[in-house]
């Protein structure tokens, strides 16, 4: 494989990466919904915004989740735990 073909895998591996990183949720008002899904479709963004409505969403609101570092924070918390002492890391 060329050096160049090589450094054009690399950049494509970074920026699918960056991609799936930027991965987010919107929760937002049940009636909002289409309205909010119909908006990420404008913007081009559905393969990286989901959309989850809940009725616990403030009204007027949208919150957006990072539900990979909520995990990761979880796991932390959940290995500092001493409810968890299996979870913990050995040192």
């Amino acid at each position: 494989m060329s050096v160049d073909m090589q450094q054009m895998l690399t950049a494509i591996q970074f920026f699918n990466l960056v991609r799936e990183e930027s991965k987010r949720v919107i929760v937002c008002e049940p009636h909002r919904e289409h309205q909010v899904r119909a908006a990420i479709d404008q913007a081009g963004a559905a393969d990286i915004l989901t959309v989850r409505p809940s009725a616990a969403c403030p009204e007027g609101k949208l919150i957006v989740i990072d539900e990979s570092a909520l995990e990761a924070g979880l796991r932390e918390a959940a290995q500092q735990s001493p409810l968890f002492p299996w979870m913990r890391r050995s040192t």
